[in-house]
């Protein structure tokens, strides 16, 4: 009886472990960055939820109790965050898909929390993930493979993404030469010199680390360090690896020339390191000025602070991610839950000085320790670069960090009793929860429109322009509701604005079409025409306000003079064509006039 049941237990971690490395390879192929994947995996993931509910599985989970840990609360804490920032938008849609985002790592944390007492699970999914690599670095090296700035990126379509994944490969890899190698010089060619150099100091460190602490056990017991016993590897095993580093080494130097060429520059003035810094900036600035209240795609909104132009997708670091996605809420749940993280390591780390484990013990564990050095590369780089928005960083993090959850690590127990009221309202609620899942997840799929709700207001906004301006405006402002990156209609509805006479709504829109276009000419000139047509037209009937038109149009020139006066060398430096950005001959005719007509009086009507 009790070997059956261990055979059920082991084939149970055995698909668990499959599940993840499935869960990883897709996120790896498909690219869990943008909506489409979330959406996939949350439509995927609810749907088997639905199937496990009427069966037993699910009963026996929750019949007695139900475990949760201090992760648990922080998961719970970000989706509740990310929930709040749709009350306030940038963008709905990336609101959402930060919700199911957190939603997905949590259920993918859960599942490596089922075989973290399984040492030889955890062995073979570590070996998964270093499969995973080797066909990511594989794939990069193909002939019809792309290149993002002449540097190895794979399917990532982002070298530094690319770079992070190979290293937490290169760190799980166990005493293969070769396959080292071939990761080694695949993490160089990516060119990502915060992928390099945090790896080489995680791995320094943790060696350190090990020394000392081996170094402590052999001096209590008195005894000497154990040497190392076997036959000395091959001489035509050397002669291959170091055959296979010189090919790749040349290899390198001429495919992916660009990628060295980036590793050499390690100098704090280099653009790469500066961009970071204004990045870094804008997104402390933006966060202030949203005073730390959550908004969802908060980072969508850069134009409105950036001091240089540059376009990004992401503010590249992880940080200023949450900081801006779920606000200053979000950093103190993940404060809390680090300084907890950090006590759970370090109790761990000195019982096992104190039970003055064997050496042949310290060996079992080095797994763990492996596991440990991955999550802290992993963390240490979303810090300052790609963080875990790339869907396979995240998931291989949380996965990893679930296996290491120990039983009874700040875990507390919520019992149910079949029968009773909170446990029929458990059950129930995961079977709406579900159900609601996979409905949405299930629409967006088969609608992608779903998610851009603001093309089909766009589209009544406009058939409603002629016959009803006022209820086209609503439409309009609903669209903005839900994206307000539309530059094209804040225009729109500058120009309705002015149509219809209102002109404190028209230079209100204006303005804010032009806080997202800061560094656009053709803007200046739109907003500085549309304002001067708009004077000529109050000019006769009202001059009063016709004269603070004028003004706004004179004064047009000189804000884009005191956006140059702000520039410092590093801005300046950072933005090669800042000596073009000069107030054109349209802008400054335009000025003159304005100025001109303040000082003369219409003619009166005969």
């Amino acid at each position: 009886m009790i070997g059956l049941t261990k055979q059920q237990v082991t084939k149970a971690r055995s698909k668990t472990e499959r599940l993840l490395a499935f869960f990883l390879m897709f996120s790896v192929i498909y690219g869990l960055y943008f909506a489409q994947g979330w959406f996939f995996l949350a439509f995927a993931l609810s749907l088997y939820t639905l199937k496990s509910y009427p069966s037993r599985r699910i009963k026996s989970l929750l019949k007695l109790k139900v475990t949760a840990s201090s992760t648990d609360v922080l998961f719970l804490s970000m989706i509740l965050c990310s929930a709040l920032g749709l009350i306030y938008p940038i963008r709905v849609k990336d609101g959402l898909i930060e919700v199911i985002r957190w939603g997905i790592l949590w259920y993918i944390f859960r599942l490596g929390g089922r075989i973290s007492e399984d040492e030889l699970a955890k062995e073979r999914l570590a070996q998964w993930i270093v499969f995973i690599g080797l066909a990511v670095a594989f794939w990069g090296w193909l002939p019809w493979a792309g290149k993002i700035g002449g540097r190895l990126s794979s399917v990532f379509g982002y070298s530094n993404a690319t770079a992070v994944f190979l290293g937490a490969a290169l760190l799980l890899c166990l005493n293969r030469k070769a396959v080292k190698l071939f990761l080694g010089i695949s993490l160089l060619c990516t060119g990502s010199r915060a992928g390099v150099g945090l790896l080489l100091i995680v791995y320094l460190g943790q060696q350190v680390l090990s020394w000392i602490e081996q170094g402590y056990l052999y001096s209590f017991f008195g005894q000497q360090r154990p040497r190392r016993t076997g036959t000395l590897p091959r001489l035509s095993v050397k002669i291959g690896a170091m055959f296979l580093g010189i090919v790749g080494l040349i290899l390198m130097a001429f495919r992916y020339r660009s990628a060295w060429e980036n590793l050499i520059t390690w100098g704090f003035s280099s653009t790469s390191w500066l961009e970071r810094l204004a990045y870094y900036q804008d997104g402390l600035r933006m966060a202030w000025y949203f005073r730390g209240f959550p908004r969802a795609g908060g980072w969508m909104a850069f134009p409105t602070v950036q001091h240089v132009p540059y376009w990004t997708s992401d503010p590249h670091s992880g940080f200023i991610n949450v900081l801006l996605n779920q606000g200053i809420w979000g950093i103190i749940s993940i404060g809390i839950w680090g300084g907890f993280t950090l006590y759970d390591f370090l109790k761990n780390r000195g019982k096992r000085i104190q039970r003055h484990n064997s050496p042949r013990e310290l060996q079992k564990a080095s797994i763990e320790d492996r596991l440990w050095m991955v999550l802290i590369f992993l963390m240490a780089h979303s810090l300052i670069d790609a963080d875990f928005s790339f869907g396979a960083l995240g998931c291989l993090f949380w996965m990893l960090f679930g296996c290491l959850q120990k039983n009874g690590s700040h875990t507390f127990v919520v019992s149910f009793e079949r029968s009773t009221f909170g446990f029929n309202m458990l059950t129930k609620g995961i079977l709406m929860l579900s159900l609601c899942m996979s409905l949405i997840s299930g629409y967006a799929l088969v609608n992608p429109s779903f998610l851009e709700r603001e093309q089909a207001w766009n589209k009544l906004a406009l058939q409603w322009l002629e016959r009803d301006p006022a209820k086209s405006k609503v439409f309009w402002e609903q669209s903005l509701n839900w994206d307000q990156t539309q530059i094209t209609i804040l225009r729109k509805q500058a120009e309705l604005s002015f149509r219809h006479e209102d002109t404190d709504n028209g230079l209100k829109h204006v303005e804010k079409a032009l806080s997202w276009q800061p560094f656009d000419l053709e803007a200046y000139e739109w907003a500085q025409s549309l304002v001067w047509e708009a004077a000529e037209k109050k000019r006769s009937t009202q001059p009063e306000v016709a004269k603070r038109l004028y003004q706004w149009v004179e004064n047009v020139p000189r804000r884009i003079e005191e956006r140059m006066g702000r520039l410092n060398n590093y801005d300046r430096s950072l933005w090669k064509g800042y000596e073009e950005f000069r107030p054109s001959q349209h802008i400054n005719l335009l000025a003159e006039y304005a100025r001109q007509r303040q000082f003369t009086q219409p003619l009166p009507k005969t």
